[in-house]
């Protein structure tokens, strides 16, 4: 009986670890994108729209949020060895040092989260909320077009 019950334990124990490592809401492999419903709150306003995230190999990221109008909103690149996000451009509103620390600091934040599952981040101090919701399939097509318009 004890046997019996120590390996129902390491099956449940070895199934939460596999779950736990593919739980991961961002891209792994090179060169894949993956693509969000982005959705910042802060107490002022908001600022919406689609989220590109583009993996280099290993733990580099590179993303961008552009609005509902297709403006580049902010771009970002995201170390995950070291847990730090880099601003490469940020939208006139939000170019502030002050929020851009703010955003560098909960941003890296938000992208630790979604490589454990979680979707959104919240800070409390600031009360700002972030959100990145994975698009479904038939949506990424249309943020590859808003994307690619964005460009020409």
């Amino acid at each position: 009986m004890r046997t019996f019950l120590l390996s129902i334990s390491l099956l449940v124990v070895g199934f939460c670890r596999l779950s736990a490592q593919s739980s991961s809401l961002l891209p792994q492999a090179v060169g894949e994108k993956g693509r969000y419903a982005a959705n910042i709150e802060m107490g002022k306003g908001y600022v919406s729209g689609i989220c590109v995230i583009l993996s280099d190999g290993g733990k580099q990221l590179r993303g961008s949020l552009f609005n509902e109008f297709g403006i580049s909103a902010l771009s970002f690149t995201y170390d995950g060895a070291k847990g730090k996000v880099r601003l490469v451009g940020v939208i006139g509103m939000l170019d502030k040092w002050y929020i851009r620390r703010t955003l560098r600091k909960d941003l890296a934040l938000l992208l630790q989260g979604m490589e454990e599952g979680r979707t959104a981040y919240s800070n409390t101090r600031r009360r700002i909320r972030y959100q990145l919701t994975p698009l479904p399939p038939q949506a990424e097509e249309k943020a590859d077009t808003i994307v690619s318009n964005t460009k020409e």
